[in-house]
């Protein structure tokens, strides 16, 4: 009776050891990086609701040079132009943005493709060793650029339907 009591606490303390290592030694979600997470997931929706009309961008400058062939006002031509200009500054600046994406650690994360769209979309640089309130710094700066050539975006896609 006294071994199997004994060999009862011994395993129990052994159960009880691995316990606590293993919950020890779990992965710890960091509030900062989940916080990253969440600001992170907010850009990629954005850029999600982007994808498409930036895809159009070319479509678009195809159609207004068009349009240029048949105008003979200089004011017209040069507000086309200019037109033109914005449209490839916003389809840089949403390219850069793709090539600049930071990865949160821990976070997982999807590559939507769109249709006749090769694996190309994005790649998400690996998260560098940065604190989490670093990665939040870095998780705004990113979305802060991606809501400004959201706004830019729109505003030419104004200025598209006045000299159309």
């Amino acid at each position: 009776m006294k071994t199997f009591i004994h060999r009862t606490f011994v395993y129990g303390c052994v159960l009880a050891s691995c316990s606590f290592v293993f919950v020890a030694c779990g992965p710890d979600k960091d509030p900062k990086m989940e916080e990253a997470g969440k600001i992170h997931l907010a850009s990629m929706e954005i850029e999600e609701a982007l994808h498409e009309q930036i895809e159009g961008i070319d479509s678009l400058k195809v159609v207004l040079n068009d349009k240029k062939k048949s105008l003979t006002d200089a004011a017209a031509i040069a507000s086309i132009d200019s037109t033109v200009a914005q449209l490839d500054a916003v389809a840089k600046s949403f390219e850069e943005w793709e090539e600049n994406l930071v990865e949160v650690p821990g976070l997982p994360h999807e590559h939507h493709h769109h249709e006749g769209e090769e694996h190309h979309h994005h790649d998400h640089k690996p998260a560098p060793e940065v604190s989490g309130e670093q990665m939040i710094e870095i998780q705004k700066e990113i979305k802060t650029n991606i809501e400004k050539i959201k706004a830019d975006l729109e505003s030419v896609q104004e200025r598209v339907k006045k000299v159309l």
